[in-house]
C-alpha cells in the first residue's frame, strides 16, 4: 500500500482537481490521508465528498498550525508500505503513483522529475534532477516508509521542506532517480514561499547550520539556496 499525505489550507480553487487525479490512479492500494489545516473555505467540505465515495480517504481536520505540522499529522496516520506527498494544488499523472513504484525496486526513495504548470494547469517547463541532492521540496518522490522513521518536518518557519530533505539525505539513503514528470506542480503567486522573505531566509540558513549534517552537505545547500532566492523578487 502506498500512503499519500496531502496538507491542505484554503486551496478550494484547486482541490477537487487534485483529489480526482489521485482517486482515478492505475495503482489502487491507497491509503490517502487529507490534512485540513483550519481553512476557512470550502477545502473541507471538497474532501470530505471524496471521503464519502471512496473509502481509501481519510479526512483529518485540525486547526491551523502550518503546512509543516499537516505533514507530520500524515506521517503519524500513515501505515503503507511507501508513502509520498502532494499539495493540494497540485495534480497527478493517471500511473503517476504505479510508475514510482515500479521503479523504485529495493531502494528508500525514488526521486523524479516534475512538471511545471501555470494557474490553470498548463504545461510550462519540465524539470529533472541532475543529481539526489539538488531538489528540496518533498514531493515528486516515493519513499520506503521505513526510511523516514523518526523525520519531521520542523514546526513554526517557512521552507520546512529543506531541512526536512537535509534530515534525510544526511541518513544517506538508497536511491534512485527516474526522468519522469508526472508530477504536475502548479505556480500559485498566492503560496508563502512565491516571493522573497528575507527574514525566513536567515531563519532557515541558521537552522541548516543547526542540524547535524555533513558539513559539505550543509555548505552545497546554503550555495543551492542563495542562487535560488536571488532569482527570486
Amino acid at each position: 500500500m502506498v500512503s499519500i499525505i496531502i496538507p491542505v489550507y484554503n486551496a478550494e480553487e484547486y482541490l477537487d482537481c487534485c483529489l480526482q487525479t489521485i482517486a482515478r490512479q492505475t495503482y489502487k492500494d491507497l491509503q490517502v490521508i487529507v490534512i485540513d489545516d483550519g481553512s476557512i473555505d470550502c477545502s473541507l467540505a471538497i474532501a470530505e465528498r471524496f471521503a464519502a465515495e471512496d473509502d481509501r480517504f481519510t479526512i483529518i481536520s485540525q486547526p491551523n498550525k502550518g503546512q509543516a505540522a499537516a505533514r507530520n499529522r500524515g506521517l503519524k496516520k500513515a501505515t503503507g508500505e511507501y508513502l509520498c506527498f502532494i499539495d493540494a494544488d497540485d495534480f497527478i499523472d493517471h500511473n503517476y503513483i504505479e510508475t514510482l513504484v515500479t521503479h523504485i525496486g529495493n531502494k528508500d526513495i525514488i526521486q523524479a522529475g516534475y512538471t511545471r504548470t501555470d494557474s490553470c494547469g498548463k504545461d510550462l517547463k519540465r524539470k529533472y534532477p541532475l543529481h539526489f541532492y539538488q531538489f528540496t521540496a518533498p514531493w515528486a518522490r516515493l519513499y520506503r516508509r521505513s526510511a523516514l522513521d523518526g523525520i519531521t518536518f520542523p514546526e513554526g518557519m517557512i521552507y520546512e521542506d529543506v531541512v526536512f530533505s537535509l534530515r534525510l539525505w544526511s541518513r544517506k539513503p538508497k536511491h534512485t532517480i527516474l526522468r519522469y514528470y508526472g508530477y504536475h506542480y502548479r505556480l500559485n503567486s498566492l503560496s508563502t514561499t512565491a516571493r522573497r522573505n528575507r527574514e525566513a531566509e536567515q531563519a532557515l540558513y541558521s537552522r541548516i547550520k543547526e542540524e547535524k549534517a555533513p558539513i559539505w552537505l550543509k555548505q552545497y545547500t546554503r550555495l543551492r539556496l542563495k542562487y535560488h532566492f536571488e532569482k527570486m523578487k
